[in-house]
């Protein structure tokens, strides 16, 4: 079965069988302004007619460790700005390295306003373009990261990430000779930058080089061993080039690892975080790299810092299960549930524990309890139907198994699993109708076809039988 992942935004991926949560470390602070009318305090105003308004982002969800930081370093910045005699370039590094704490927490509408007052007052610093163009390209604001990364190459050119990021920009946007472009001028500045080898075996790979392809990612992995991301891409250019016995060994090899570019800069951030976070990151990059042990050693102390930590004891649960410890995984996803009785990945993981344990029963509340929330939950329902059937709810099980089949005519294993309830139910020419409709709409598909076949030559209702049909 596939396990809930934590993101900012969305639950994106579930793996049957054991929890594995390659997590995006949840938001911890929240970029909301206060509601109602605005009160003098609730900004900071400019201190020059060419500068931004600063609004102050909304501390109280932070752990109060982190919430004295942050409230210490707007003090000073307003005391900074209010000191008439205080010069450009000073204020342009408050704001700056206002800008840098925010972004650390993820604060990243406040460290907008910071790194644009920070570059009106000292243009000619690399720091302030770069980072901006880092908050531009993770909220997909693509031509403005393009921008402030070009500018921001102009003024330090020896900088690796810049044209790294610039070469990854313009592959996704599929713009592969822009991409090549600077995958190669990265390797100008560093000859061994696997993440610049793997963007161009990318690139190669999209425009259809294949042996180009494999060159290059070949070596971005002698540089990176670990990045087992790289395997997938390979085993897509041997499998074009007709190597069936490398693409195979590739593909059984990948993983979610990618390859990540030396950028000081940005790493730099992680040394202003205090408290819960901190440990979230270093837990989130373990675990990502499989290193178990040293997970769970983050993550029970981000609990440490936060008991309340809703990520924390959801991956700490994925991180124990991969050693061996389904109770302890069982007693993290519930405390989970403690803290947030409607957090959908908690209810999930504790479903697949529990049927792990054939436990079907218990773990049918959690699913209904998922699907109460978004019934267009597919896997979820795919899971519940499963549970049911397993559990003997044999009626319950034919009315979701149904109800995937009718919303993804395409999936098949409903499809044979909605047939078989309704033969079970006498049902015949129901199931006959299922069958012929989905073998019209997918010829190809050969599990529909043989029970198709085998329905015709010997339905238990006799009329419902075409001899001629089903050996045909």
């Amino acid at each position: 079965m596939k396990v809930m992942i934590e993101t900012r935004k969305t639950r994106i991926c579930r793996q049957w069988g054991l929890c594995f949560a390659l997590l995006t470390i949840l938001s911890l602070a929240s970029e909301t302004r206060p509601q109602g009318n605005a009160r003098v305090n609730d900004f900071l105003p400019p201190p020059r007619a060419n500068l931004l308004p600063l609004h102050w982002p909304d501390l109280t969800k932070l752990e109060p460790e982190v919430r004295e930081q942050l409230a210490n370093l707007q003090a000073g910045l307003a005391a900074t700005t209010k000191n008439p005699n205080t010069k450009g370039a000073v204020l342009g590094q408050a704001y700056g390295t206002m800008g840098e704490n925010y972004q650390a927490y993820s604060l990243n509408a406040a460290a907008r306003e910071c790194y644009l007052n920070a570059t009106r007052l000292a243009p000619q610093d690399f720091r302030w373009v770069y980072l901006l163009g880092k908050l531009d390209q993770q909220e997909d604001m693509t031509e403005d990261a393009i921008r402030r990364y070009r500018s921001s190459g102009a003024l330090q050119p020896e900088y690796l990430a810049v044209p790294v990021n610039l070469g990854n920009i313009y592959l996704q946007l599929n713009r592969l000779e822009e991409a090549k472009e600077n995958f190669k001028r990265a390797l100008v500045i560093d000859k061994n930058c696997a993440a610049a080898l793997y963007g161009l075996g990318q690139v190669a790979l999209s425009q259809k080089n294949y042996d180009e392809a494999i060159d290059d990612l070949e070596a971005a992995l002698a540089l990176a061993p670990g990045a087992n991301r790289i395997h997938y891409a390979l085993a897509m250019a041997y499998r074009n080039l007709g190597d069936v016995k490398n693409a195979t060994v590739h593909l059984a090899q990948q993983g979610t690892v990618g390859v990540r570019v030396n950028d000081p800069l940005l790493d730099s951030l992680q040394e202003l975080i205090k408290g819960e976070r901190i440990h979230l990151i270093r837990g989130k990059l373990a675990l990502e790299s499989r290193r178990y042990t040293e997970a769970i050693d983050e993550f029970r102390r981000a609990i440490m810092a936060n008991r309340e930590s809703l990520p924390a004891h959801i991956n700490l649960g994925a991180a124990l299960l991969q050693t061996g410890d389904p109770k302890g995984a069982a007693a993290n996803f519930e405390q989970a549930l403690r803290i947030d009785p409607e957090n959908t990945n908690a209810h999930y993981n504790l479903a697949i524990l529990l049927a792990n344990d054939n436990k079907h029963e218990t773990a049918i509340p959690h699913l209904h309890y998922i699907l109460s929330l978004d019934p267009k939950d597919a896997s979820a329902r795919s899971f519940l139907a499963g549970e049911l059937l397993k559990a003997g709810q044999l009626d319950e099980a034919l009315v979701e198994f149904s109800r995937i089949a009718e919303t993804d005519p395409n999936n098949e294993e409903a499809l044979l699993n909605q047939v078989k309830l309704l033969q079970q139910k006498h049902g015949y020419r129901q199931a006959l109708d299922r069958l012929k409709k989905a073998h019209e709409q997918y010829p190809q598909k050969g599990q529909t076809a043989l029970m198709l076949a085998y329905l015709l030559a010997a339905s238990p209702q006799y009329d419902l039988r075409d001899g001629a049909i089903g050996s045909g």
